[in-house]
């Protein structure tokens, strides 16, 4: 691969794998089943203080259900992420979750949040260099306020970027998003981006705000 940096990188990108999660089971057989029970199951959020900070951790959590409603009484952490914040959002999002009245009274779930996701899809894609020349980026807060309205939209940002030190100096949308809310969440995350010095001096990014989370 060469080594020289084209001054101007244009990123296609989705989603970052923010949160992951499944079900503790013994067997495949047995977390097919577990996920069929729930019938309403919200994905944990990912903090933006904990993104900006890359914060991840993986996790265990018990919710216990009453048979009669299918709803979950507790949620305790069986395995802590080693961050309060992450831990916190999880049971948040646990506590929540619903399943079929009947069906099971306790489920163990693991969460992971990891950062990765977004990585080894850029990778794939031939986005390692690049990965290679970011040295501090996170995700864009999807604002509750938003997310709670429904508001949604889809836009390009740019992001200039000071050769000799790699801090971006100035960010603004190319394409809106529709909604000013989250054009100016997205220009907050991206003017704390970082690249190694003499890397990479104006970048484009798509941004995607959906009901199902911020996506590149």
């Amino acid at each position: 691969m060469s080594s020289a940096i084209p001054a101007h990188l244009h990123l296609v990108a989705i989603g970052i794998l923010s949160v992951v999660t499944s079900f503790a089971q013994p067997t495949p057989a047995d977390i097919s089943k577990a996920k069929a029970l729930a019938v309403y199951a919200p994905r944990p959020e990912y903090p933006y203080e904990a993104r900006s900070k890359h914060m991840t951790g993986r996790g265990i959590v018990v919710v216990n259900i009453d048979p009669s409603t299918g709803n979950v009484t507790s949620a305790q952490l069986l395995r802590s992420t080693g961050h309060e914040i992450l831990d916190d959002a999880a049971l948040d999002a646990f506590r929540k979750w619903r399943f079929k009245p009947g069906s099971v009274h306790k489920v163990k779930i693991p969460i992971n949040y990891t950062m990765q996701g977004f990585r080894e899809w850029a990778r794939a894609k031939g986005h390692s260099l690049w990965l290679q020349n970011a040295t501090y980026w996170f995700l864009p807060e999807y604002p509750h306020g938003a997310r709670a309205e429904g508001l949604t939209g889809k836009g390009v940002a740019v992001v200039k970027v000071d050769p000799a030190i790699g801090y971006v100096t100035s960010a603004w949308m190319q394409k809106s998003t529709g909604q000013a809310v989250l054009d100016n969440a997205a220009l907050q995350a991206f003017r704390w981006w970082r690249f190694k010095p003499r890397s990479i001096t104006t970048l484009e990014i798509p941004i995607q705000f959906t009901p199902k989370g911020v996506f590149y």
